[in-house]
């Protein structure tokens, strides 16, 4: 991409806000998150940590003049959040509430793994304000299930799906990985089918990353697991697209489908160039030009708060040519992709010049299509993102 002089826009739209619960029961092969095992006293802990970062994050928007800025979602991440108690995730919102401008119908989001909550607990949850679950189920194979590491059986899974329907979410998600070692075309197949026949909202079907620092990278290294089939995880996205039209969820990203009036409007904030406060150990967050990161190791998270500071590792002011970057690669993971006249009148720079320079080849090679009211990835394009995305780098 050749040098150019965008300016950097306002930005007056609904933010969201991240809030990372970094616990769980195991830590799944793949998992490269921050996070460590469940324990009581620590959560307890934590959460006090948590609403204390939460005044500070509201005092650092007053000093600079953001108080007015509206927020419309909540997501609640992790680790596993639902190993929380309800009444520490009423606590967290509320001091949420006191301290933010938010939308009468925000959205709030809580991540659930199965067996780590019952319909009780789930009832509690929405009485504290939670609107909409995401059940990660992964896989609806018991083997696969075991390689992953996680903690439940498929059976698990269907039953925490049930009694969140029971609790009276109308709103629900479900995660699921392709591509892991392992997996076949069939049986990722099989658990799309079963998945969807649910009819959850909102469907995540993500192709497996191996992560730095993850046992299933070290247990590839160690050769004790064969690495991931790149062109058998080509064969399952594309046979999970076909799946999700079928039943009538329509692709709205990369990894995401949902039925009509059901996208994940928090997730949406990283993909349309939002702003979002990321909150707790770990958090990253974007907001007035400033990407930070929090402290992942809980004593320097601790340490922080003490002293009144916002617990920030890294803070780095991006340049308007970054930002304008950024909402490319994040807008061309929308299946509607990006608008170049209004990204052009954002930034005031000609967008499609722009991606003509960086696209190259890559659209006589069928992977981008530039025009002149949208720029959009082909369906080979979405597949093959990373290849495209690299020219914007």
């Amino acid at each position: 991409m050749e040098s150019f002089e965008p300016l950097v826009p306002p930005n007056s739209q609904a933010a969201g806000i991240y809030v990372h619960i970094p616990f769980c029961l195991a830590r799944c092969t793949y998992c490269g998150f921050a996070s460590s095992i469940f324990d009581p006293d620590r959560v307890r802990r934590y959460v006090d940590l948590l609403v204390r970062e939460i005044k500070l994050a509201s005092a650092d928007c007053r000093a600079t003049q953001i108080p007015e800025r509206r927020f419309d979602t909540i997501y609640f991440g992790g680790g596993t959040p639902s190993l929380l108690h309800p009444r520490h995730v009423r606590s967290i919102i509320e001091s949420l509430r006191a301290h933010f401008n938010f939308d009468p119908d925000v959205e709030i989001t809580l991540e659930i793994n199965p067996t780590t909550i019952d319909a009780t607990g789930l009832r509690l949850m929405r009485d504290a304000g939670v609107n909409r679950a995401s059940l990660g189920l992964q896989s609806l194979v018991d083997d696969e299930l075991v390689l992953m590491g996680r903690t439940h059986a498929a059976r698990d899974a269907l039953a925490a799906f049930s009694d969140i329907r029971t609790a009276g979410f109308d709103n629900v998600s479900v995660d699921l990985i392709a591509g892991f070692p392992g997996q076949t075309l069939q049986s990722v197949t099989a658990s799309t089918r079963s998945v969807m026949a649910l009819r959850p909202e909102h469907v995540s079907i993500y192709l497996l990353e191996v992560k730095d620092g993850s046992r299933l990278a070290l247990q590839i290294e160690r050769g004790e697991i064969s690495p991931p089939d790149d062109d058998l995880a080509a064969s399952m996205y594309e046979e999970i697209c076909s799946l999700a039209a079928t039943h009538g969820y329509e692709q709205y990203e990369i990894a995401n489908f949902a039925l009509p009036g059901r996208r994940s409007r928090h997730n949406l904030k990283y993909w349309q160039d939002s702003d979002y406060l990321g909150l707790g150990m770990a958090a990253h967050g974007f907001i007035r030009g400033v990407r930070y990161a929090n402290h992942e190791q809980p004593a320097d998270y601790e340490k922080a708060i003490n002293r009144g500071e916002p617990p920030r590792a890294t803070a780095t002011k991006l340049s308007a040519e970054t930002r304008l970057r950024d909402a490319l690669i994040m807008g061309l993971r929308l299946v509607e992709g990006v608008d170049p006249r209004a990204i052009g009148a954002r930034y005031r720079v000609d967008v499609l010049s722009l991606v003509r320079d960086a696209a190259g080849d890559l659209e006589d090679a069928g992977l981008i299509v530039i025009g002149d009211d949208r720029i959009v990835l082909t369906p080979r394009g979405r597949l093959l993102s990373n290849m495209v995305f690299a020219r914007f780098v």
